[in-house]
């Protein structure tokens, strides 16, 4: 009978270089943390995921807290996302796809004079799905390695205003998740059993995300005699997570726990910019940029090499032609596009794993009275993660996103006397 030995991470040498694929996401999913999912509503990932500067009080920010200062009735949004995963190693291709619940959010103000807001969430914050199948004809033996699971942040976020058009917010995320990794070898000699090792790895903690924003810097300057423009930033203080890993090793009779242990997984520190140009009430430009030091990253005391500083830069734009309600409903549709640029967290074989795409949608009005409102919003995004080159993966990604907001006066500010 022969064991196998569980790896501290999958070799890509040989997962690139499989022929069949299943389950439903990428093979990049296997390393860190998983996927990176920076996923924050509808709006934003319709606008290139920017939001950094935004201070609208028709939507929840869940990029930055600071953005919640200007909310002036109860917020809530839900959102439905679809995946398509079209993957090529250059030597075979599948296409995967999968649907789940993204997120939702409650955010209501509390005393706007001073940008006091409150913000309650759940969001994705990375995803580990794939599924992928060697035969090797030579040795006989088939290896098989499949990942799922991945982690999710709730979170509470709060805005305040000390001063006029300066505002200052703070989120608080509980990071918490389970990781599933198994390597199964099947022989096609009959003097061996089928093996495999099952990593489980389960990991929770704390993390914050301070925020800035300043409304108006152009007034505050003197370039203009109006507020065209916010700037606003974000530190994530990154996290170190609890995490408890169980291997075990199975056999066709029997089953034991070959290895149980308790560390730390740490997430790094991030720094976010943005810039917003809002053109009267109709057109709103955004443009931002983060950057996180995966450099940092370590899982039980151990920095993977395929782990380096992640940069994303992305541009944003959205149209809203009417905010009056007698005009025609075409009229009170809000139109959306961007795009953004993510030299992501992973370099394989001495080559960045990139990201490049493009997004946009429409919020379509459901109802809308003076003191409510409601749209379904569509998202969608396309874009290409890495290349063939250097045996590598290139990922065509698909994603629609269907999601509904709104807004009503479910809480009122008490008068202060």
């Amino acid at each position: 009978m022969k064991t196998v030995k569980f790896p501290v991470l999958l070799l890509l040498a040989t997962a690139m270089s499989c022929r069949l694929f299943a389950g439903d996401g990428s093979i990049y999913s296997s390393f860190g943390v998983g996927e990176i999912l920076t996923f924050a509503g509808n709006r934003s990932a319709a606008m290139g995921g920017t939001g950094i500067a935004s201070l609208n009080g028709g939507s929840i920010n869940l990029l930055n807290p600071a953005g919640l200062g200007q909310l002036s009735r109860t917020q809530y949004s839900g959102d439905f996302q679809y995946q398509g995963y079209s993957l090529n190693d250059g030597s075979g291709s599948a296409f995967l796809s999968s649907a789940n619940f993204q997120s939702a959010a409650l955010a209501f103000p509390v005393y706007n004079d001073y940008g006091i807001g409150f913000a309650f969430s759940i969001t994705p914050f990375s995803r580990r799905a794939y599924n992928v199948t060697d035969n090797d004809i030579t040795t006989g033996i088939t290896q098989t390695y499949t990942g799922k699971g991945g982690l999710s942040s709730a979170q509470f976020a709060f805005s305040f205003s000390p001063v006029q058009d300066l505002y200052f917010g703070i989120t608080t995320h509980y990071l918490f998740g389970n990781f599933d990794d198994v390597q199964k070898l099947e022989y096609d000699s009959t003097g061996y059993f089928t093996t495999d090792a099952d990593k489980n790895v389960s990991t929770h903690g704390f993390a914050f995300t301070f925020g800035g924003l300043f409304a108006g810097i152009d007034r505050a300057l003197g370039v203009s005699d109006e507020k065209h423009v916010n700037i606003g930033a974000t530190l994530f203080s990154g996290a170190t997570l609890s995490s408890d890993e169980q291997i075990f090793q199975n056999f066709s009779t029997s089953q034991e726990t070959t290895n149980v242990s308790s560390g730390t997984t740490k997430i790094p520190l991030g720094l976010a910019l943005g810039l917003e140009y809002d053109l009267g009430d109709k057109i709103i430009f955004t443009g931002d940029a983060q950057f996180q030091q995966w450099s940092q990253y370590t899982y039980m005391g151990v920095h993977p090499q395929e782990i380096q500083n992640s940069m994303r830069v992305g541009i944003g734009t959205e149209f809203l032609p009417s905010r009056t309600l007698s005009e025609p409903y075409y009229r009170q549709v809000i139109y959306r596009a961007g795009g953004y640029v993510d030299e992501s967290y992973l370099k394989i074989n001495g080559q960045s794993v990139n990201e490049y795409f493009v997004t946009g949608g429409i919020g379509v009005p459901v109802f809308s009275t003076p003191g409510s409102e409601a749209r379904l919003n569509i998202g969608l995004e396309y874009g290409i993660r890495g290349s063939t080159t250097n045996g590598l993966e290139r990922d065509s990604i698909t994603r629609l996103t269907i999601s509904l907001t709104g807004s009503d006066t479910w809480f009122i500010q008490p008068e202060v006397q």
